[in-house]
């Protein structure tokens, strides 16, 4: 691996998105449970009697992990974990799509009025963030190697990220102005 991809503020930086991915994702799974629990229902993968403990267990350790990935003795085992996780989003998505079940929420992210639907972007993107993830398993960091300077361009970078993750995110999820034409 070249210098780059050793580069500690470059682990730092994966490590922080993967941790704001995962809390973003987490986050509006737990204050909107019943949904999130009909989403899951909606990919019919799972018996029936393993929805509902699936679904208040799964944004439990998206938010757990994220928080391990911000703790140097945890970062590890953590970005082992969110690749675990997102391989397992990537599958479901995948068997899906396959399925042509695209109009149903991928559950990523909450959005009130979404008119979301899934596709070959959600399945791509979710193996994109595994490979993230075993990056950030793979290169060992030492906080203690990185400066100041490095840690603010790192969280800087991550903050940049997640945005225009979410922004991606919420572009896929619009409604198809061609499909409402008469």
């Amino acid at each position: 691996m070249g210098t780059f991809m050793t580069n500690p503020a470059v682990v730092l930086l994966a490590s922080l998105f993967l941790a704001l991915v995962l809390a973003t994702a987490a986050i509006p799974k737990l204050r909107r449970p019943d949904e999130f629990t009909g989403v899951i229902a909606n990919y019919r993968l799972l018996p029936s009697f393993l929805v509902a403990p699936f679904a208040r267990l799964l944004p439990i350790v998206e938010l757990v992990c994220a928080v391990a990935l911000l703790v140097p003795a945890t970062r590890e085992p953590a970005a082992w974990l969110a690749a675990g996780l997102f391989v397992m989003f990537a599958t479901a998505l995948a068997i899906n799509v396959g399925r042509g079940r695209t109009h149903i929420d991928c559950g990523c992210v909450r959005r009130p009025t979404s008119m979301s639907r899934i596709g070959m972007f959600h399945v791509l993107r979710a193996l994109g963030l595994a490979g993230i993830s075993l990056y950030a398993a793979s290169v060992p960091m030492s906080l203690a190697s990185l400066s100041a300077a490095a840690m603010v361009m790192g969280l800087a970078s991550a903050t940049m990220l997640i945005m225009l993750y979410l922004a991606a995110d919420i572009m896929v999820g619009l409604p198809d102005s061609h499909a409402h034409k008469h």
